[in-house]
């Protein structure tokens, strides 16, 4: 009922986006990219560091900014295993209500038109921003390497 539980929960439950896309964009790099760096010399190791990872490094951004949308957008698990207490938290180790979860908790119960609903519906938008700014980010930095190429 923490802070720290929340956050391991959130990142085994983003994990299998991120692999299973990752794996995707992986595989589809054509074979002879790696085959070439082979006969260049490279070990297996540095064929794939060098040469695989950066081929698909367009779909493993991809799957990151996924994975973190998906836990930017978990709200019930949070509900459940972070304690759900609205107080705001000095450490990792107590309870506290993240900003989806506050959302979820009292949408249900407050009057239509008051200072309240406004506040949640703000705290929406707010999420929308960090969510915008989060793909923006990953736009910008894909871009910048085709580019490059």
């Amino acid at each position: 009922m923490t802070a720290l539980t929340g956050s391991i929960m959130l990142a085994f439950m983003a994990m299998p986006t991120i692999i299973s896309i990752s794996e995707d964009a992986i595989v589809a790099v054509p074979k002879d990219y790696g085959s070439g760096a082979l006969a260049l010399g490279a070990t297996s190791w540095q064929s794939i560091a060098g040469v695989i990872v950066p081929a698909a490094k367009s779909g493993i951004v991809a799957a990151v900014m996924l994975g973190i949308g998906r836990a930017i957008g978990e709200t019930m698990t949070v509900l459940m295993v972070t304690g759900n207490a609205a107080v705001m938290p000095h450490t990792l180790f107590q309870p506290v209500r993240t900003m989806t979860a506050t959302i979820a908790a009292e949408m249900g119960e407050v009057a239509q038109g008051t200072p309240h609903y406004s506040v949640l519906f703000a705290i929406g938008l707010v999420l929308f921003l960090i969510t915008f700014a989060v793909n923006l980010t990953a736009d910008l930095a894909l871009q910048r390497t085709r580019v490059r190429r």
